[in-house]
């Protein structure tokens, strides 16, 4: 029905919502990064219901539960490609270099940003230009032949970022569920990892009390025609020692730009690593009383209540709990190895999905094909998310910067089209094609190179499938001395002797304070 096909695009927008202010917090945030954020992450996350309808609406002898007429998902096609390949290439670039600019005004900043995204596209077209003579020396000189080309090349350097992502995700998800089950193995975690995000929170609180030194420094020429801005700053900065006085004849525009713009980042970096900071201390204080609930049986959190009575909270805790996540640990290493198997038979007889979907039919075929394509972008995502690239980039709840929110918005929208397209690609060839496979094989198809590489590529999943499982990609960190600043948290391997000291230190002091307040 097609009332229930919108309603389910609708729960996909709230959730969309969600997910952003969760990350981003809406009252923060500014309007122009929420929009943008939005339409990138919702493209992302609509293909989630648009291809079990593009599939069972094409497949089905009669309407499926979920349906869209051929035209109108044929039109919602073309407008997710296109506002995807707009977004990724033009609108994210240009709202991350406006809102990153220190300048006060749009103008400028403005022209900042679209100096700074010229570059960037000056870049992208040296490397297209080589294709573009490929193409037109096997098609010749045509307006389709360049629109094929952008959806090829653009096609083909998204499919090898999902195929990573994905095989790494589909090994993270029932390795890291599995590792959960164990409060002993989730405190080693926390423990070898409290070293390193230990001396991140120390970095940051130096560099921001650094550049707020420098902002104080600016009050004895507030007087001048910058005097807003200054007190702008001064009010963002922290409460410190001002640094030797600043001639007047330094401050100008360019130089308040540059340090507007470098306190902004100080300050989201520090409130980053002292929010993950408290968030491992909590956690870690939760799982040493889960600990030693093992031999009281009974549990009561000191920094948090429990709606259960201490011996439910010590049985669910302690039993239930991991119970569960092995259970679920177990579920999705099944769905791992139907995708990685699919992938890998794509095309033959002995493809799981291919056998499956032979034997459901519509609102059936919907149901597989929707939990099957959720949990290969929950896959991708999560593990993107996961990914810290030399610490420049991260996902922080409520305290994820311009930089970062943009950055993962971007690839994640640039990995819709690739997924769609690796799930249709596992299910069997039908009599009628799908509206997805109308509108972009015949771009992809136009030359051997852009047929046979999208072709096989997905098969080669099982890379980083090997390298996640075997933790390959951790090894090969720690030889090349990437270890801190470039990879998983899990995988992160620090001190756990320091980490346990550090939080123990933490947790005697916090309880010191609390029994002052107490007294007081």
């Amino acid at each position: 029905m097609l009332w229930i096909s919108v309603f389910g695009f609708g729960i996909i927008a709230v959730f969309v919502v969600w997910i952003i202010n969760y990350f981003c917090t809406f009252r923060r945030a500014p309007i122009s990064l929420i929009l943008a954020v939005f339409a990138a992450c919702y493209i992302a996350f609509s293909i989630i219901l648009l291809v079990p309808i593009d599939l069972a609406t094409t497949t089905s002898d009669y309407q499926p539960l979920l349906y869209l007429p051929r035209k109108a998902t044929y039109a919602l096609w073309r407008i997710i490609y296109w506002l995807s390949f707009a977004l990724t290439w033009v609108i994210l670039p240009m709202t991350q270099a406006f809102l990153e600019s220190g300048h006060k005004d749009r103008r400028k900043r403005l022209r900042e940003a679209l100096r700074s995204n010229a570059r960037y596209q000056l870049v992208q077209l040296s490397l297209a230009l080589i294709a573009m003579v490929y193409f037109i020396l096997y098609s010749g000189f045509y307006f389709t032949s360049l629109k094929a080309m952008a959806i090829a090349l653009s096609h083909s350097y998204s499919l090898i970022l999902s195929i990573i992502f994905l095989g790494i995700g589909l090994v993270s998800i029932p390795r890291t569920l599995y590792n959960r089950s164990s409060a002993d193995k989730r405190l080693q975690v926390l423990e070898e990892h409290a070293p390193t995000l230990k001396d991140h929170q120390t970095e940051s609180r130096m560099q921001y009390s650094d550049v707020s030194s420098e902002v104080r420094a600016l009050e004895p020429v507030m007087d001048g025609p910058y005097e807003l801005w200054i007190m702008e700053l001064i009010s963002d900065a922290q409460d410190v020692v001002a640094a030797p006085p600043i001639n007047r004849m330094q401050v100008t525009e360019e130089y308040l730009s540059n340090l507007t713009s470098r306190l902004r980042k100080c300050r989201h970096l520090f409130d980053r690593y002292e929010y993950e900071w408290n968030l491992l201390i909590l956690q870690a204080a939760d799982l040493l009383d889960i600990i030693a609930s093992r031999q009281t049986h009974s549990l009561k959190f000191r920094f948090r209540r429990s709606k259960l009575s201490p011996s439910l909270a010590y049985f669910y805790y302690v039993w239930i709990k991991p119970l569960l996540f092995k259970f679920y640990a177990l579920a999705t290493a099944a769905f791992s190895v139907l995708v990685v198997v699919s992938e890998l038979l794509e095309g033959t007889e002995f493809s799981i999905l291919g056998f499956l979907s032979s034997l459901l039919d519509g609102f059936q075929q919907e149901l597989m094909s929707f939990s099957i394509v959720a949990y290969m972008c929950l896959a991708s995502y999560s593990c993107l998310a996961k990914v810290r690239i030399f610490n420049i980039f991260n996902l922080a709840p409520r305290h994820t910067d311009t930089r970062s929110a943009i950055f993962y918005a971007t690839q994640i929208c640039r990995m819709t089209i690739p997924l769609a397209y690796s799930y249709v690609s596992m299910v069997p060839p039908h009599v009628q094609s799908s509206v997805f496979e109308e509108f972009l094989q015949p771009s992809i198809d136009l030359t051997p190179l852009g047929k046979y590489f999208v072709k096989w590529l997905p098969r080669f999943i099982l890379i980083p499938v090997i390298v996640s499982f075997f933790s390959l990609y951790s090894r090969l960190q720690q030889k090349l001395g990437f270890l801190d600043s470039f990879g998983e948290d899990e995988e992160i391997v620090g001190s756990r002797a320091e980490g346990r000291d550090l939080i123990s230190y933490e947790l005697n002091a916090r309880r010191i304070r609390a029994e002052s307040r107490q007294v007081q």
